[in-house]
């Protein structure tokens, strides 16, 4: 990408915002390092580590950079067994400590769901002895050796602070010595190349026997050495030495430690630093609220759809969606315009033509040059591999090459013109854009006599067209509008400006030329309206009127497209609805099948319990007669035993099956049962209660604790259950027990809402109700947290979890129940 392109997109800025986001020094010169690629492979890798970092912080985890610092020439001449000082090395032991951290925090996740970041931390090999070693050696805060270092070092520096003890003591007695004093400049010790002295007056230097070291400024005051410290300085001046030795010595270990492990170090300082710097792209993706856009390979095939599109560096910028190439009939919306799908959006259908060249139109100030600089900056992110401040959803294509004619860059240095500067750059580019390059031009053709200026346009475009270049050209020529209309893989686009306010909204309408509303916004900023009149009739009566319908269709445009939104937002409703209603009827079925298991086997028990009392009553019965003889009653009551168990044995073989009742027959029940009744569903072979009477062929009956809408015809009364002989195929179990799916707690106080809850779970057992919601309110919190206490430690409640948006969000509980056996 050339540079002037970077510059006049303004990625340089972006590239600051990211700067700022960067921990470490090594992570700002990956920052500073920066620049677009052109390989969509290449991009979509570097969006990858980006995005997998987003996830990482998004779900709690801070990863922390303190400590890192750039020690690659320190580890470079370590390798060359030089000698590092101790701040040198504490900065390796800092860096190395950082390092294990950010390795330790890593993979304390797990590596399916970070596989990038996990693979990049196993360069992170930890060296703890080596931190271990320079951190007991070094203090952390003054970057000094410690003492207790080394033994030979200690005992040093324990000598060296007694003879300064007694150094002091000796000078002070001197100090409070008369003839001593009467000699000194001024009574203070000081210290001269490494010994301490006193300030004697010139004229009185006889008066302090020792060795002069410094004289003052002004020449009034030498610096002696009184002979009676001379030998007490040297003992010091030799200690000094005992400690540089040692020091000498415990940083020549360290050094040599470090540099065995160079290699390992060296790739843990780069592979610290990427983290910081993805990391630092993630923060950048969180701060714009951007998103990871989907990458074409191939540019000069691919499309480009921006949806919701914001320029990063515009404060509150208006949302705008950007559609440039080959579409797709299916683009994905989000936020206000989606639905709860996968991914928490929507497929809406969504026609395209095929176009490389973007004609953008409309009035001064309309936001058509913010239009092409937005999809010039974002594409110059994801090239870089930064996530893009758009909705989901978003496509681009990585472009060999970006270039740019954006501005006025008129030189009276060398004598050119607006036009003449435009000219010279839009010649650079037709020398080098190719197939799958993408061009910017700012009021192309401009500058010169219009007429010649949109013959020039129009060449230079149909060239750029027929090479395979992807362009984006902003003009005020009406010819070039009408050239558009008719230039094959061409298209028109307008921004919208409104001309109450005579402000842009910077929303772009695709299909649509722009009109230049330049006499209307005359007349909005108090041009005389005299003189406005005389410019309309200058400008003649056929570009007036087509002017006039240009405003219109741009209007009839945007009703067309605020009508498209709302169909597709009300497509979308219905979706879910239906969804929603094809999962709670596969939810019933299957509770439907599973109480009919339930009924067939808790049936069978109830039978084999019974024989098993008979049998017990005969072997009474039997054990009562005398001499061991059946009497003929016992007799018949075995016989009549044989043939119930024959009946039951083949009861047993027999299954109880659901079947599903065609939903064709048009006739209603005469009478029709009343709301509060139990009524049988014939699609289901499910009984519940009728809550409505027929309305538009539909009734709502509670099946459990659902609520259910079904045709009215699909209503049959339940007949009282009996028990026949026919077996377990007659035996049906009825339950009593029916509870409404939510229970509404708004307005109570907690000692007045659990017992309440208490109960309610109770009989939502009872009725074997898989899950039920509790509407508690947001409010303060406090309800929804007592609320949440109960459930947490209830054995029936097996898990709870916030409602969903459209059943109460916050203000509402689902408790999953664990049945009546919990």
């Amino acid at each position: 990408m050339e540079s002037r392109t970077l510059r006049i997109l303004e990625l340089d800025k972006v590239i600051a915002k990211l700067d700022a986001q960067a921990s470490s020094a090594p992570g700002r010169a990956r920052v500073a390092a920066l620049a677009p690629v052109s390989r969509a492979d290449e991009a979509r890798k570097r969006l990858a580590e980006t995005g997998e970092a987003r996830r990482f912080i998004a779900a709690g985890a801070q990863p922390l950079f303190g400590g890192l610092s750039d020690v690659g020439e320190q580890l470079q001449r370590a390798a060359t067994r030089a000698l590092l000082e101790a701040e040198d090395l504490l900065a390796v032991a800092l860096m190395a400590g950082c390092a294990r951290r950010l390795r330790e925090l890593v993979l304390g996740r797990e590596a399916e769901d970070y596989p990038i970041l996990h693979r990049r931390v196993h360069w992170l090999v930890p060296h703890p002895e080596i931190e271990k070693a320079i951190t007991s050696a070094i203090d952390e805060t003054s970057g000094e050796v410690k003492d207790d270092a080394l033994l030979r070092l200690l005992k040093a520096r324990r000598a060296m602070r007694t003879a300064q003890n007694d150094i002091q003591e000796r000078l002070r007695r001197m100090l409070s010595d008369p003839n001593v004093q009467s000699a000194l400049q001024d009574a203070f010790v000081t210290v001269r190349d490494g010994r301490y002295c006193l300030p004697v007056r010139s004229d009185r230097r006889s008066q302090v026997p020792g060795i002069v070291h410094d004289r003052s400024g002004s020449g009034g005051a030498l610096f002696v050495e009184p002979q009676a410290v001379v030998e007490l300085n040297n003992r010091i001046r030799e200690l000094v030495a005992e400690e540089r030795e040692a020091i000498l010595e415990i940083l020549g270990n360290l050094s040599t430690r470090v540099g065995a492990a160079k290699d390992d170090l060296s790739a843990m300082l780069e592979a610290a630093g990427d983290l910081d710097f993805w990391f630092a792209k993630a923060r950048l993706s969180l701060a714009m609220n951007a998103i990871e856009p989907l990458l074409d390979d191939d540019p000069k095939q691919s499309g480009l759809c921006l949806l919701q599109a914001r320029h990063p560096l515009i404060e509150n910028p208006v949302p705008n969606d950007i559609y440039l190439g080959t579409l797709s009939d299916e683009l994905r919306l989000t936020n206000d315009e989606s639905t709860e799908t996968e991914g928490n959006s929507s497929l809406v259908t969504r026609n395209s033509s095929l176009f490389d060249v973007l004609l953008i139109t409309g009035p001064n100030t309309g936001g058509k040059t913010v239009v092409i600089k937005t999809l010039g900056l974002l594409t110059l992110m994801a090239a870089c591999g930064l996530h893009i401040p758009a909705n989901a959803g978003s496509r681009l294509a990585i472009p060999g090459a970006i270039y740019a004619d954006i501005g006025d860059e008129q030189s009276i240095e060398q004598s050119l013109s607006t036009f003449s500067s435009h000219i010279k750059q839009i010649i650079h580019i037709l020398r080098r854009a190719g197939a799958g390059d993408l061009v910017l031009l700012d009021e192309v053709g401009a500058g010169t006599d219009p007429d010649e200026g949109a013959a020039l346009a129009k060449s230079v475009l149909r060239v750029l067209a027929r090479r395979g270049v992807r362009v984006l050209a902003t003009t005020h020529y009406g010819e070039l509008k009408q050239f558009a209309l008719s230039a094959e893989r061409f298209k028109n686009a307008s921004v919208e400006f409104d001309t109450q306010t005579l402000r842009p909204t910077y929303r772009l309408r695709i299909g649509v030329p722009g009109a230049s509303n330049a006499l209307d916004i005359a007349a909005r900023l108090g041009m005389p309206p005299e003189l406005v009149q005389r410019a309309r009739r200058y400008l003649g009566k056929a570009r007036s009127e087509a002017e006039t319908a240009t405003v219109r269709l741009e209007e009839t445009q945007r009703e067309l497209e605020e009508q498209r939104l709302a169909a597709a937002r009300e497509r979308a409703e219905a979706e879910k609805l239906r969804r929603d209603y094809e999962k709670r009827l596969a939810k019933l079925e299957s509770r439907v099948d599973k109480e009919l298991e339930d009924a067939q086997r808790e049936a069978a028990q109830t039978v084999r319990k019974a024989q098993d009392e008979a049998n017990a009553i005969l072997r009474e019965l039997r054990g009562a007669s005398s001499g061991g003889r059946e009497s003929k009653q016992t007799e018949a009551a075995r016989t009549r035993l044989k043939t119930l168990r024959e009946r039951v044995d083949a009861g047993q073989d027999k299954k109880i099956t659901r079947e599903i009742a065609p939903l064709s027959a048009p006739r209603l029940p005469n009478p029709y049962p009343k709301n509060g009744e139990t009524v049988r569903l014939r699609s289901l072979n499910r009984e519940g209660i009728l809550l409505s009477q027929p309305n538009q062929n539909k009734v709502e009956v509670r099946v459990g604790a659902l609520k259910v809408q079904v045709a009215a015809h699909d209503v049959e009364v339940v007949e009282q259950p009996r028990i026949t002989a026919g077996g377990v195929a007659a035996l049906r179990l009825s339950k009593a027990v029916s509870v409404p799916e939510e229970l509404n707690l708004i307005g109570k106080t907690t000692d007045e809402a659990l017992p309440e809850l208490e109960k309610y779970l109770d009989d939502a057992i009872l009725a074997e109700a898989e899950e039920v919601r509790i509407v508690h309110g947001k409010g303060s919190g406090v309800l929804r947290a007592a609320v949440q206490r109960f459930l947490g430690r209830t054995r029936a409640v097996r898990e709870f979890h916030p409602a969903p948006p459209h059943l109460g969000g916050e203000g509402a509980t689902i408790a999953v129940l664990s049945g009546p056996d919990a």
